[in-house]
């Protein structure tokens, strides 16, 4: 799966010249990202307590323990800004790590915020110490991937099946990295950018603010692109999810792969002021 993922790189790059930098970033990191193969153990939800808190619009990981082992994720956070410095020697992922090192970021509190659905958290601590907020919370998602993505293993079939009619993620809270228009039938599901849990959503539908008047929505895209990769963008509260057609759901690292073959809609849709978070 990492050599397939690479080669996709590797043909992005040739294909994106611009985007090469965080295109190798990735590509080197994608060792690294694999789910965790001996994850601390999942919390231990009945299947009455999933249907009760998913019934109140609460993740399943919200307000349970969740245990982050601080060496292997302060050695995977150097790794991720060692790279990043190795990709763009400007100081920034050096910054980074040293702020981790010295206790100015904890590992457990990000984690923490992140799951009682407060990641404005981080990126208002990464300003405070003059840390850049989007690359700052993006080491982070990288940093969290491979525990999120083996907890999401566990947990999904706690919620697979149910209804549920939220913008952020059934299990973590994360809000879409992207979606998938999947099979024949071109059904609609948002994947969470932190533990690729899948849920499905209307085909026309913000999950920012849930507006669903088509007048309102409309498809941004490349020339050539539009059945390939698209962003759905809401001029209510002009919010956007990239959007891919599939014939699956993506396993986890290819859908990183994904993430970063779009990253053209996300510049596109940034200089037309959209956004990708609440």
């Amino acid at each position: 799966m990492v050599d397939e993922a690479r080669a996709e790189l590797d043909r992005l790059a040739i294909d994106r010249p611009a985007l090469a930098p965080p295109l190798r970033w990735l590509r080197e990191l994608l060792p690294d990202l694999v789910p965790d193969p001996s994850p601390p153990s999942a919390p231990s939800l009945t299947a009455d307590q999933a249907r009760a808190k998913l019934a109140g619009g609460i993740p399943l990981l919200r307000g349970e323990q969740l245990l982050v082992d601080p060496r292997a994720f302060r050695r995977r956070w150097q790794r991720i800004c060692n790279v990043l410095q190795n990709q763009q020697p400007d100081g920034a992922g050096s910054a980074i790590t040293e702020a981790l090192r010295r206790g100015r970021l904890d590992a457990a509190e990000m984690a923490a915020a992140v799951v009682a659905g407060r990641p404005e958290a981080v990126r208002e601590q990464a300003e405070t110490l003059g840390l850049e907020p989007g690359l700052t919370t993006t080491v982070l998602r990288f940093s969290l991937f491979p525990l999120f993505t083996s907890l999401e293993s566990s947990l999904a079939p706690l919620h697979a099946g149910t209804t549920w009619e939220q913008g952020y993620c059934p299990t973590c809270g994360g809000w879409p990295l992207l979606g998938e228009f999947r099979g024949l039938d071109q059904a609609r599901f948002l994947r969470c950018g932190l533990c690729a849990a899948s849920w499905e959503v209307p085909r026309l539908w913000c999950p920012f603010c849930g507006n669903h008047d088509h007048e309102g929505l409309r498809f941004l895209h490349a020339e050539g692109e539009e059945t390939t990769y698209r962003a759905l963008v809401c001029e209510a509260c002009r919010g956007y999810v990239k959007m891919l057609t599939t014939l699956a759901a993506l396993p986890p690292l290819p859908l990183l792969v994904a993430d970063a073959a779009t990253l053209h809609l996300d510049l596109a849709a940034a200089e037309r002021g959209y956004t990708s978070t609440p």
